[in-house]
């Protein structure tokens, strides 16, 4: 049980945040033109092209006891490394691509028409965003969440390296899968398995449904 709320808690805390980068990158690269655009491409892409434990390994060496801001971290008493915040920052890590890979390409082909007529009309952004860019992304988007959902809720790698596997504690449920198995717990290993399965299955069913709502 301890596993499970870890892993909701990890997953209530970035999908969100994710949501909102995403969302805010994904408006930033399509509707405008700004030094730095290349940059913020690429840092979208970059955790698809490091390993996720390469991910994990920088925060200790930044986080850590020994790291860059392991010894005023320790004089504060403030724990990242082998505790909640540092899962969910390599949680942060490996999930933020998902929602603005989601949306810069389906924002590219709709254009900016719109978005120009609303401000012909004399609308403003927060405007434009929720009453046009909004409805029209509104199913690449919540396809984005969902996989990011999963993402966040079954990583392994990066979190593994920063979670010092503390039962009862820093276990997310693939972390409590790994360690029920090698200590030879197969029932129950393939049981809290079984959960992420069902997670497996359920992104599945609501990928399908949101690609078909999004072709239409």
């Amino acid at each position: 049980m301890s596993a499970l709320k870890l892993t909701l808690l990890v997953a209530v805390i970035t999908v969100p945040l994710n949501t909102i980068f995403g969302v805010a990158a994904a408006w930033a690269v399509t509707k405008f033109n700004f030094r730095g655009k290349g940059i913020l491409i690429t840092l979208i892409d970059l955790p698809f092209a490091v390993s996720p434990v390469i991910g994990g390994l920088i925060y200790v060496l930044v986080f850590g006891a020994n790291g860059w801001f392991g010894s005023w971290l320790g004089d504060h008493d403030i724990k990242i490394i082998y505790a909640v915040p540092g899962i969910v920052l390599a949680t942060l890590f490996v999930t933020f691509p998902f929602v603005a890979r989601e949306l810069i390409p389906l924002m590219e082909e709709q254009g900016q028409q719109e978005e120009e007529a609303a401000v012909t009309l004399g609308a403003r952004g927060w405007y434009i965003f929720t009453r046009v860019t909004l409805p029209n992304i509104r199913w690449g988007l919540l396809y984005g969440i969902i996989l990011c959902n999963a993402r966040a809720m079954g990583e392994f790698g990066a979190v593994s390296v920063v979670s010092g596997h503390i039962r009862g504690e820093t276990n997310t449920l693939p972390l409590h899968v790994e360690i029920l198995y090698n200590e030879y717990q197969f029932s129950a290993s393939f049981a809290v398995a079984s959960l992420l399965l069902l997670l497996a299955l359920v992104t599945l069913i609501l990928k399908s449904w949101f690609t078909r709502k999004n072709a239409h």
